[in-house]
């Protein structure tokens, strides 16, 4: 999300922006990600936006590899036709970042977060103005990198538009998606299904598995491209719902959906760095910190949960694991011992009317969630000081959850007979529930 600073703040210079976005990129391609989708809740009117997608273009094109950058044109506040016009202009039609920008069958990407009441006059107008060059943009961005920031070129440029409209709400039903799809039909290449907020498997509402499979099969049936969500978990600090993932299991359930069932052309891993909404999968080394220095701070995290928000480190590295089978059909061969966890800081309250401020869904419960993926059957030990519980594991990639047995930060070893493989501990301790109940995974993970 461009509204968001990660690694340094604007005070430090484009140079130090440009080489944080280098590292973020860096860390995406080492687990298998080919690109970021560049959230953009402002433009015009809102210029820190053009600037950071100007210093997030130049760190791609700087690091000549192959990694690709497009634009998620955020529908939900102030951008209107002129500002989605300009953002793809200016950098589809940029001499240095043009081969930077995402395309799909020579055709430049663009895709949404919502934007359906606007409704199919508007963006079959918007195509239009970008594919044969009417409606000229007229502004310069004096605050972006020189490279971008006069008039940008409006030149006619092919269109590949893949928006996330919501059709029928969050988790639509076959007959909305229909509906919707046959508006837009004409206007779209293809569609991404904004699939978070629900409970993967849950086998009932709120569970999003279904509407993505129905998004899939209704897009496909007319010869669109489907778009699939990937996700760790779904909280805000105050928005006041929370879905359980259990730890991993949703996002394997996730995965397995899109590999096996739905299969979807791409996958959008939400989000990267929005951390008040617990969907982050960056191993940052302190999320507080950032969310803190970012712009929306503590008017949209209240201060009083700054202090809950965690590495995301054993997201990251499994996430390797997934996309590889995503990418190649094929489960990959596990060749080292890996055990992942995720754990709450804070014990589940103990009533419904103990502080809890929020609607759960799903099976919240007091639990370490582990995923291993072993090459042979292990004995994992958990531990809280000198009280520990042991669990065996089976070979293959499996998850399981282990019942909390003390406060305090667990530890972790890994045997196979009388070889101890490898151990590590928590970055968090757990606490007694608090008056703001602590949703966000603490991550982690060892291997041999």
């Amino acid at each position: 999300m461009l509204a968001n600073q990660d690694y340094v703040s604007d005070s430090s210079g484009s140079e130090s922006v440009i080489a944080s976005y280098e590292r973020e990129i860096r860390q995406a391609q080492a687990i298998g990600i080919d690109g970021f989708a560049l959230n953009a809740g402002g433009w015009l009117r809102e210029p820190r936006y053009i600037r950071r997608a100007s210093e997030m273009f130049e760190a791609a094109y700087r690091l000549h590899g192959n990694f690709k950058l497009m634009f998620s044109a955020d529908m939900c506040c102030s951008n209107n036709a002129a500002d989605v016009e300009d953002m793809v202009r200016r950098f589809a039609n940029s001499s240095r970042y043009s081969e930077i920008y995402y395309k799909k069958s020579g055709r430049f990407v663009l895709t949404t977060f919502a934007g359906s009441k606007y409704g199919p006059g508007y963006w079959q107008q918007l195509r239009n103005d970008l594919e044969h060059g009417s409606h000229p943009s007229e502004q310069p961005a004096p605050n972006a990198l020189a490279y971008v920031s006069g008039v940008p070129s409006s030149a006619p440029m092919p269109i590949y538009l893949v928006p996330a409209f919501f059709w029928g709400g969050e988790l639509p039903r076959t007959k909305d998606i229909d509906a919707g799809l046959a508006e837009y039909k004409p206007i779209i290449d293809g569609a991404f299904y904004w699939g978070i907020a629900g409970v993967p498997l849950l086998g009932h509402t709120p569970d999003q598995i279904p509407s993505s499979e129905a998004y899939s099969n209704l897009l496909h049936r007319a010869g669109k491209l489907y778009m699939a969500p990937i996700c760790l978990q779904f909280w805000g600090a105050n928005a006041g719902r929370y879905y359980e993932y259990s730890g991993y299991s949703g996002l394997r359930a996730m995965w397995m959906d899109a590999i096996e069932v739905s299969h979807p052309e791409w996958v959008e891993i939400i989000t990267w760095n929005d951390f008040v909404e617990g969907t982050y999968v960056s191993p940052i080394d302190d999320p507080a910190r950032y969310a803190k220095a970012n712009d929306l701070g503590s008017s949209v995290a209240p201060p009083s949960t700054l202090h809950i928000f965690h590495t995301h480190s054993g997201a990251t590295s499994l996430l390797a694991f997934f996309i590889e089978w995503y990418k190649t059909g094929v489960q990959p061969a596990i060749k080292n011992d890996q055990v992942y966890w995720a754990y709450r800081t804070q014990l589940a309250p103990e009533s419904d009317g103990d502080a809890q401020r929020m609607k759960a869904y799903g099976p919240l419960a007091n639990r370490i969630y582990v995923t291993a993926n072993l090459t042979a059957p292990a004995v994992l030990r958990v531990s809280f000081g000198k009280t520990s519980r042991l669990v065996t594991l089976p070979a293959g990639s499996t998850d399981l959850e282990v019942p909390e047995i003390a406060e305090g930060i667990p530890s972790f070893e890994l045997t196979r007979g009388a070889s101890l493989l490898a151990h590590a501990s928590g970055e968090d301790p757990i606490l007694e529930h608090g008056p703001y109940p602590d949703l966000y995974y603490s991550t982690g993970f060892l291997h041999d």
